[in-house]
């Protein structure tokens, strides 16, 4: 996933996806111990990433991994939300054949 797949980069997170035509949207996250070392933080972090995802519209079909960075940690909902809609939008569902 890593080497093969498309990667967009934020303030806040990494997205990596790799398409799996005929998949649903899977979502996978790392919010290292690291960066946000209350599991409070981590937790909360987690479920705007999950609670976006599941909001979201027209996903494209493969895995999604999202990697925390350090400023996600201080950042407010709202922004973590704006950025995950942004890269999450970048993301473009792959062309009909």
């Amino acid at each position: 996933m890593f080497k093969n797949g498309l990667k967009r980069s934020g303030a806040f997170f990494r997205l990596y996806f790799l398409a799996a035509p005929g998949a649903t949207p899977r979502l996978g996250m790392a919010v290292p111990k690291k960066m946000a070392p209350l599991s409070v933080t981590r937790n909360r972090i987690k479920r705007i990433c999950r609670e976006t995802f599941r909001q979201h519209g027209a996903l494209a079909a493969g895995d999604f991994v999202l990697v925390a960075q350090a400023k996600a940690k201080t950042a407010s909902p709202r922004e973590l939300r704006a950025e995950l809609e942004h890269l999450l939008s970048r993301v473009s569902p792959p062309p009909a054949e």
